[in-house]
């Protein structure tokens, strides 16, 4: 499995997480027993364990970052992308920036549609400072 599978899997699994809070152990127990990450597998662990670990903080970048849009407006998916990616640019010094933000442009647009991209590349180009 390479980076850009274990990245979609994250975000599928941080999706999942909106709707069963309590069971993200299970729910990451049975995709590593199912899909057997193998080398990717520290990866897909760290990232979900880390956005939930510091949801309140990513959120609120978010937050602040998404002009004129209350982080409940945002739709689920594009959410759990942008946390993902967030987490990415703020915690995980090996991923380039660039490639946190267009794995994320990318997920959007085949989970949320195309209108999705713009908005999520905004937030995250401001967040990465690539955008002023």
């Amino acid at each position: 499995m390479n980076r850009t599978k274990a990245r979609e899997y994250a975000f599928i699994l941080l999706f999942e997480y909106k709707f069963q809070p309590d069971e993200i152990e299970t729910i990451l127990a049975d995709f590593v027993e199912e899909y057997k990450p193998g080398n990717q597998q520290e990866y897909i662990e760290k990232v979900v364990r880390g956005v939930i670990a510091n949801l309140d903080n990513i959120d609120e970048k978010i937050s602040e970052l998404s002009k004129d849009w209350k982080i409940d407006r945002i739709s689920f998916v594009s959410l759990a992308v942008l946390r993902l990616a967030a987490f990415e640019i703020d915690y995980c010094d090996d991923i380039p920036a660039p490639v946190s933000v267009n794995e994320a442009v990318a997920l959007a647009k085949k989970y949320d549609g195309e209108e999705a991209a713009p908005f999520i590349n905004g937030i995250l180009g401001r967040l990465s400072g690539a955008v002023k």
